[in-house]
């Protein structure tokens, strides 16, 4: 079943696939060859956020038909995407699929997605399974959150073989591979260009829920991830990415009360706990990422309560 507005090639702008990329082409001919293989027609956009490798080279040489979207610089995940997104939401997108570089699909990704959006309706976000690149476990089935606020992958690192998991909703998409709905970008907005990179995509899921745009996951919408390969697994960038990220997204959507007591609670954990430990294991740079992030995400998190105070 796939929405009869996607059917045709001539309604091939209706359905879009983002790829974000910042020095990718060694990762990019896997994902791309992946979406040329889809089921379904879509229209590819690759949002090159100032590489300096042979992008450019690889897309006019390998991909002629993928729009090459450059932007001069890189400024992070949410405020590249949201380039292409807006260009897709003016050229009359109904779905538009965000696919991380590191990111390859199975042939019917799309379709087992676009089948659930069609008798889903009232769901705005949509995920599948999320696979290890190069292990039969998962990745991701979705998001999930912990008392503290904190996002995390559900099914993470379980093996393919005991996940049984149904289709169904889900609290939120990781952003590695989704399906948004574009009603409901219309209606939620896009990223919020505060995050650079990790969290952005439980905010929007947590911000179109508040509009009663729900989050579904299909299990049969496999695909494979390269985990880390942008930014490195654990590495200092990362952890401060991830740190900043928690704490901005706390003072966004937990009740203000438990907000107004998580924030510093989270800050103080970060900066008095995990860099002395960092520190006491020779991770200099760690402890470093550990202390900006308390610093820059506890400020971004209070702007951030202060608004909702004033509302």
């Amino acid at each position: 079943m796939i929405p009869t507005s996607i059917k045709g090639p001539d309604e091939i702008a209706h359905v879009q696939a983002v790829v974000l990329t910042w020095n990718g082409a060694h990762l990019l001919p896997d994902c791309l060859r992946s979406l040329e293989a889809q089921t379904v027609p879509v229209r590819i956009v690759v949002v090159d956020n100032g590489s300096s490798d042979e992008t450019t080279e690889l897309l006019a040489r390998e991909f002629p038909n993928a729009v090459h979207l450059r932007l001069p610089e890189n400024i992070g995940y949410g405020r590249d995407n949201n380039e292409a997104i807006k260009t897709a939401l003016d050229g009359g997108a109904e779905l538009i699929g965000l696919i991380n570089n590191d990111v390859t699909l199975s042939p019917d990704w799309f379709e087992k997605l676009l089948a659930a959006a069609r008798v889903r309706p009232e769901f705005g976000l949509f995920c599948g399974t999320l696979l290890f690149h190069d292990r039969d476990s998962v990745n991701s089935t979705g998001l999930t959150m912990d008392f503290f606020g904190r996002a995390r992958d559900r099914d993470f690192r379980l093996p393919l073989r005991q996940l049984h998991r149904p289709d169904g909703p889900v609290l939120g998409v990781s952003g590695g591979a989704a399906l948004l709905r574009a009603t409901m970008l219309r209606a939620a907005g896009l990223f919020d260009p505060d995050y650079f990179a990790y969290y952005e995509d439980v905010d929007l899921s947590l911000r179109a829920a508040a509009l009663g745009f729900g989050s579904y996951y299909v299990r049969e919408a496999v695909a494979r991830h390269r985990f880390g390969a942008t930014f490195g697994p654990g590495s200092p960038r990362q952890r401060y990415l991830l740190g900043r990220g928690h704490l901005r997204t706390l003072g966004l959507h937990q009740p203000l009360g438990k907000a107004l007591a998580l924030v510093p609670l989270t800050m103080a954990y970060r900066a008095v706990i995990k860099a002395p430990l960092d520190l006491l294991r020779a991770r200099p740079r760690h402890a470093l990422a550990e202390l900006r992030a308390a610093a820059s995400g506890g400020l971004s998190a209070a702007r951030a309560l202060v608004a909702r105070v004033q509302r």
